[in-house]
């Protein structure tokens, strides 16, 4: 029986190694213009991953990145002067993860998470600032492979075989833009004197398509302006002049991905990396940019039989490594979680919330049977003006902010998830409103997003080719030169042909004249001598 076999061709991503850092990073924040103010108190201390910088090198990955730090702060001043203020400041971070296999030429996919953050007053000018921080990084390869399927013509036995589950990455693309739009200041709501910051989440309702050659992505990002009121001489003294107000930013994209097809799957990545602002039409509109980068990767799942071994001296196999993520099961789910927030009973009742804010921190995820365990510690911040008394001196700073952390903990259902295997998670802030229930109570709700990925890593040799030798002529007819014509199939080299009819490349050459052995056309004609390589000189395998 003739012996034929199946092959797919698959783009994969060959996994190299990964390793995780933890780094912890002081450094002192000065205001940084001489117009701001001395600091009498601090509000509230932001921090956030501005932007990464990842290159491979030789042995390993140099990981750079920028925090941005923002402070809002009570001024020192004098009584009746607008007393909150803001600057940003900046923490810069580098490492180099050991990643022994590395090469300049591979590609990475790097995660770094701020695990905690705190400060100290250090004088009127100074904020002393400390970021923990966790680096994941995981080096790989894009590799085309030939995979073997399927094989007969052999005893079944003869074929071993392994179900593999992999993502066949079609295509990539990174695509940076700015995204512009309109904010306006409600009618209840004063003129604007001056932006303290503009701020905005994560892409909420978030759509992705795959159309043929593109993703689309769409959505919309909630923008927050915290403002100082433009006040007047007939406002009465003391008025409060911070406010502030919330809009929507529209973003839709179409990014290119040649291969891409409406039946595959996408990861897509949105991330913010600068806000800008301009104040217009009489100071009542901010006009607001955002410089906007998206990720998409375009995979198309396939759950193949691969070949990894043929016990038979009928043919020779090639062989490779493959060292992949097999993909377990992915979900992605929204919840929405309350969490009242009490007035330490050092601050003064509340007249009126201005902001509230949510930070994720020290979020990990554990592989359990039937799926993944999602945990994260949330950090509640609520920004307030006081409810102040007609006994307060006028002036009286009426700005406060407090935070309280409290936990969070998701079960994600991945049913073939197996405890032992390898998940990543995200989570992601979509929206915070903070409703006042009293004087002394803020009712928190945080809507996430989250999602979970199990993988297994797997590492198995596996088929790539199958070359189909001839049977060992009798060593009789051997002392008979023989010879054979040959037309050269799709695929074929001298080296595969050598080994199919148990001769050589340097015999199929002298015999045929060829000035270049490594160019052969479909169709081609050899001779092929025979009895080139004795029966005895052949290394056998057992036939099972």
């Amino acid at each position: 029986m003739a012996i034929n076999f199946k092959e797919e061709q698959v783009r994969v991503e060959y996994v190299i190694g990964e390793d995780t850092v933890r780094e912890s990073i002081t450094k002192e924040v000065t205001i940084p213009v001489t117009e701001k103010p001395d600091i009498e108190r601090i509000l509230e201390v932001n921090t956030k991953v501005e932007s990464t910088e990842v290159t491979v090198e030789e042995g390993g990955v140099t990981i750079d990145g920028v925090i941005e730090v923002g402070v809002m702060y009570v001024a020192d001043t004098t009584e009746g002067d607008q007393p909150v203020h803001y600057f940003h400041g900046e923490l810069t971070f580098s490492n180099f993860v050991d990643i022994p296999e590395a090469e300049d030429y591979m590609s990475a996919y790097v995660d770094v998470d701020i695990l905690r953050s705190s400060y100290d007053f250090i004088d009127e000018r100074t904020v002393e600032v400390t970021v923990v921080l966790k680096k994941f990084a995981k080096v790989f390869d894009y590799r085309q492979m030939t995979i073997i399927t399927d094989v007969t013509g052999i005893r079944e036995e003869l074929v071993e075989k392994e179900l593999l589950r992999i993502e066949n990455v079609v295509g990539e693309n990174t695509y940076q833009v700015v995204v512009e739009g309109i904010v306006d200041v409600p009618t209840v709501k004063p003129p604007i004197e001056r932006v303290l910051k503009v701020d905005g989440g994560a892409l909420e309702d978030k759509n992705v398509e795959i159309t043929d050659g593109a993703v689309i992505v769409d959505g919309q990002f909630e923008v927050g302006v915290m403002y100082v009121a433009d006040t007047t001489a007939d406002d009465t003294p003391g008025t409060q002049p911070v406010h502030f107000f919330e809009g929507g930013l529209t973003f839709s994209e179409v990014i290119d991905v040649p291969d891409a097809d409406e039946d595959m799957s996408s990861f897509t990545e949105v991330k913010v990396k600068r806000w800008d602002y301009t104040i217009t039409n009489g100071n009542r509109q901010v006009e607001v940019r955002a410089v906007i980068e998206v990720f998409v990767k375009v995979t198309e799942p396939k759950q193949v039989m691969v070949v990894t071994g043929i016990d038979s001296d009928r043919v020779e196999v090639e062989e490779e490594l493959l060292r992949v993520e097999e993909v377990i099961g992915e979900d992605t789910v929204s919840e929405t979680i309350t969490e009242d927030l009490i007035v330490p009973d050092v601050k003064p009742n509340i007249e009126r919330i201005l902001e509230t804010n949510a930070q994720l921190s020290n979020t990990t995820c554990i592989v359990e049977d039937g799926g993944v365990l999602v945990t994260s510690e949330v950090e509640g911040s609520v920004l307030y003006v006081a409810d102040t008394t007609a006994d307060d001196s006028p002036g009286t700073q009426p700005v406060h902010y407090f935070h309280r952390p409290f936990n969070i903990e998701n079960f994600i259902n991945i049913p073939e998830a197996e405890a032992g295997m390898s998940c990543h998670s995200d989570i992601e802030i979509k929206k915070v409103k903070g409703n006042r229930l009293n004087n002394r109570t803020v009712e928190m709700v945080v809507t996430l997003r989250k999602f979970a990925k199990v993988t297994n890593f797997r590492q198995l040799t596996i088929v790539t080719d199958i070359v189909v030798v001839s049977p060992v002529v009798d060593r009789d007819e051997c002392e008979r030169p023989s010879k054979i014509i040959y037309v050269v199939q799709a695929g074929d080299t001298l080296y595969k042909i050598a080994k199919r009819y148990r001769t050589t490349v340097d015999a199929i050459v002298d015999a045929n004249n060829l000035d270049n052995p490594d160019y052969l056309e479909v169709g081609q004609k050899l001779i092929i001598p025979r009895c080139i390589i004795d029966d005895r000189d052949q290394p056998r395998r057992p036939r099972g």
